[in-house]
């Protein structure tokens, strides 16, 4: 979990490393610490490049069924079976769907992440301290 704080902090000293790597580590390190599962199962509505390319602990799963989490980059047609899973979005508009427990985006060139307490809560996930920053009342 600090090492996601590092990642956020030093993003942009960070010249070496290819935005997509940074990008599939923060999400692997969210993904992580909403499932509690070291090799969580994950299914990706529509695109995600950078856990497509590279996925790291996780195990992308080609329905939501078999998934732990969902990643939607669109709420678009999402299919009803996902809709029992935990979701997590791209784009902070995601976060008008209330099924949507948080969103990992960018926004003037800086990572964001944001939970909301009370979807945590229905679903009872409880994050790391590391993560209290990103929780919004």
């Amino acid at each position: 979990m600090k090492l996601l704080l590092v990642i956020i902090l030093f993003i942009g000293t960070i010249l070496s490393a290819d935005d997509l790597q940074v990008e599939s580590a923060i999400y692997n390190k969210i993904i992580s610490a909403v499932t509690k599962k070291e090799k969580p199962k994950v299914y990706i509505y529509k695109h995600c490049k950078s856990l497509e390319k590279y996925p790291g602990n996780i195990k992308l799963v080609s329905n939501c069924k078999d998934a732990d989490i969902v990643i939607v980059t669109t709420l678009k047609d999402i299919p009803k079976v996902c809709y029992g899973k935990n979701m997590f979005g791209t784009k902070y508009s995601h976060l008008k769907n209330p099924n949507v427990l948080g969103a990992f985006f960018w926004q003037k060139g800086r990572p964001n992440i944001l939970f909301y307490k009370y979807r945590l809560d229905q679903n009872h996930i409880k994050l790391d301290k590391s993560f209290n920053k990103y929780i919004e009342q």
